[in-house]
């Protein structure tokens, strides 16, 4: 056994099958099929290398970060239930190739499929997730540098000529551990460490790759973008674990159209944004520096009838978005919090705590935390991008804001307002200046928890023609009201009375409790109660909830179950069911 086999096989753990399915928002890279005599198969591969167990996926990772490689085998159907021969193998250039064996050891291998071993053997089910790779750290490995490339796959009955196998790998590198000092396109400050760490600067125009790693804290200095408008583009890299501080002001992070921020924190070390005073923040801390700006090319309404790319301008002038690419990527939010973001301009020009501008649905957000914004929470402008995931706490005006023909699907989301301040849990417009303005905005929300400030506020307010559906909703504690729909244009795009809909505006397997249930008004064509209660499985009464998770009356009731893929079907309503699957307690920041 050489020096390379030892350090290979002292930096991976025991692999352990019978884990939980990847999460299907994930969107799992697909990998090619093919079988040991080259032909397709029916089985197939998805997977990929991952610092967040599978919440997204990476080619990259830095050398402290914990990298798993996990994936799923949906079995040929004529294999299901035969005896199955789990196998996996690891190519690293320059130090050769390795099999997966028993108790996770790896051991060279020659080649040959006739040699190859399983690392378990089984019964198949339909579907077999597996983890090859198990928190391989570079940095402890002394794997640093190096570039892996992952196949896997099965055969049946101990027969090795029948094996199916990923034809095309899972690839990733891990890279080589950071030197010390200011990485590119950053520079030292002279203010001293922040938290014990020296702190690196960033300023005006960023026009090259630029990557963040855990040795430093970054501060923004003034209005700092990410490329040029379409042109120059460059790509933000931000390790797990890093922290970006700002002074108080208008300091802010623009993401400009074409360039992109890679943001991939983890669980146990989620990147933080906030501002240089958080140590003597307190409960009403808020809007201390500007937020996160991201400009995309995806659709936006607002412009005249024929204009063949409509364009509009970012507030406090963060630059130009919207475009014609409904897949647009601007990269990945991947357990980030922001802190105490949404300093004011002017007070009709506000930065709020992340907008997403025009952001495409190639863009991953997912497992985000914005806490103690001046202004709203999160706002979309327009755009097709998906999240899921979101935590938004203690911010003063609207927690979760669109406009402009917002067409994006966001699940798994906890809204919790601090006592006396905030004001809709969502403020939802297409378009305040032309409410019939194309395309329209009609996102698909599901799962979410609204916890009101108790006096005042007001949950869902829907309006200037906007369409929405939304399913699997808890609002409670508002006593303004739970939900009101506001404007002819919006009752018109939902339907002709409340009993024919035309499945624009919907809402279903919603419980709400509040002091009232609905804002009413004489002029309107039809009563929100009637809109409520004609839709299915909506109740009112008691929301029994213990912080974010759903007690018992709760949980009986049935949620909405969906065919698009993005959505996961789950048995509850609201954002949490119960403590043992509470997704926010390991990571997000609390008062």
């Amino acid at each position: 056994m050489n020096f390379t086999r030892k350090a290979l096989c002292s930096a991976i753990s025991a692999v352990a099958l019978g884990l939980a399915a990847l999460s299907a928002h994930a969107a799992e890279p697909a990998l090619t099929g093919a079988t040991a005599s080259g032909a397709a198969t029916t089985a197939s591969f998805t997977g990929g290398a991952t610092i967040n167990n599978g919440s997204s996926w990476i080619s990259s990772a830095a050398s402290s970060a914990a990298v798993d490689v996990m994936g799923t085998i949906k079995v040929a159907l004529a294999d299901v239930g035969r005896k199955g021969s789990l196998v996996a193998v690891v190519q690293v250039p320059g130090m050769g190739t390795y099999q997966m064996v028993s108790g996770g050891l790896f051991l060279p291998w020659n080649g040959e499929v006739s040699s190859l071993q399983p690392f378990a053997v089984k019964t198949l089910a339909a579907s077999e997730p597996v983890t090859i790779l198990d928190d391989l750290i570079g940095v402890n490995s002394g794997l640093s540098g190096l570039s892996f490339q992952v196949f896997f796959g099965y055969y049946t009955n101990n027969d090795v000529s029948t094996l199916a196998y990923t034809g095309s790998p899972i690839s990733f590198a891990i890279a080589a551990k950071p030197a010390a000092g200011c990485p590119t396109n950053t520079t030292l400050s002279t203010g001293g460490t922040f938290e014990g760490k020296p702190v690196c600067m960033l300023s005006g125009t960023i026009t090259s790759n630029t990557h963040l790693n855990a040795n430093n804290v970054y501060l923004l200095n003034g209005a700092v973008f990410i490329g040029g408008d379409n042109t120059n583009s460059a790509t933000l890299t931000i390790d797990a674990g890093v922290k970006v501080i700002s002074p108080v002001g208008l300091n802010f992070l623009v993401i400009r159209r074409g360039s992109k921020i890679q943001a991939l924190g983890s669980e146990a070390a989620p990147i933080v944004f906030t501002y240089d005073g958080e140590a003597s923040a307190t409960a009403t801390t808020t809007g201390r520096w500007g937020g996160i700006i991201i400009n995309g090319n995806a659709p936006v309404n607002g412009c005249a009838a024929g204009t063949a790319l409509c364009e509009l301008e970012g507030e406090g002038s963060t630059g130009k978005y919207g475009g014609n690419n409904p897949t647009d990527s601007s990269g990945t939010l991947n357990y980030v919090i922001v802190k105490y973001p949404g300093q004011n301009i002017t007070e009709t020009n506000e930065l709020n705590g992340i907008a997403f501008q025009a952001v495409g649905s190639g863009t991953v957000v997912d497992y985000v935390q914005v806490h103690g914004s001046s202004d709203d929470g999160v706002e979309f402008f327009g755009g097709t991008v998906n999240a899921k995931h979101l935590v938004l706490t203690s911010n003063e005006d609207d927690s979760f804001d669109w406009t402009f023909g917002f067409q994006g699907k966001v699940q798994h989301a906890v809204i919790k307002q601090r006592t006396g301040f905030g004001d809709r849990g969502i403020e939802a417009d297409n378009n305040e200046f032309a409410f019939d303005s194309l395309p329209r905005s009609k996102p698909t929300l599901a799962n979410f928890t609204f916890i009101g400030r108790g006096t005042g506020g007001r949950g869902i307010e829907l309006r200037r023609g906007t369409g929405a559906n939304i399913h699997n909703f808890v609002i409670s504690n508002f006593a303004n009201y739970c939900v009101d729909v506001n404007d002819t244009a919006t009752f018109t795009n939902a339907g002709s009375s409340a009993t024919a809909l035309s499945g624009n505006l919907k809402m279903t397997s919603s419980r709400l409790d509040c002091t009232t249930t609905f804002a009413t008004s004489s002029t309107e064509p039809w009563t929100l109660a009637d809109w409520f209660n004609g839709q299915a499985r909506n109740s009112t009464g008691t929301a029994d909830l213990t912080g974010f998770v759903n007690g018992p009356q709760v949980n009986a009731v049935v949620p909405t179950t969906f065919t698009d893929s993005f959505f996961d079907n789950v048995s509850h309503i609201g954002a949490v069911k119960d403590q043992s699957s509470d997704w926010t307690a390991k990571w997000i920041f609390r008062d």
